[in-house]
């Protein structure tokens, strides 16, 4: 009997915790009259909660928009001279993932290079 409540009462509170499907309910007038119904009539719109909108809190903000508010105070010239780094940046990465365990120290230091100016220029 003792156990029968225990495995009842843990059956309704996981039953508790468990979200609610989506329900839909539809608007319906006539006459002056608005009734509220689950199946959908002459007229019907939809109503009721829409479909939750989800966002992942732990994914970083991207991070274009903190270049391009960094950048923003940049004089001009260095804004393009940033732009020419980046693209020249992701050649060099590139031309360096190409190498992989074979890349010398002497194919790293364009790229080395590349950071420095960037960091230099605070891009």
């Amino acid at each position: 009997m003792r156990w029968g409540f225990t495995i009842l009462a843990a059956g309704w509170l996981l039953a508790a915790g468990l979200p609610a499907g989506a329900q839909v309910a539809y608007r319906c007038g006539a006459a002056g009259r608005v009734t509220y119904s689950d199946r959908p009539c002459t007229g019907a719109r939809q109503v009721g909660a829409a479909t939750p909108h989800h966002t992942d809190k732990a994914k970083p903000p991207p991070q274009d928009r903190a270049i391009l508010a960094r950048r923003a105070l940049l004089p001009a010239e260095v804004k393009q001279e940033c732009r020419a780094l980046d693209a020249r940046l992701r050649q060099q990465e590139a031309m360096l993932k190409t190498r992989g365990e074979a890349a010398t120290l002497q194919d790293e230091m364009p790229l080395v290079l590349s950071h420095k100016r960037y960091r230099e220029l605070k891009c």
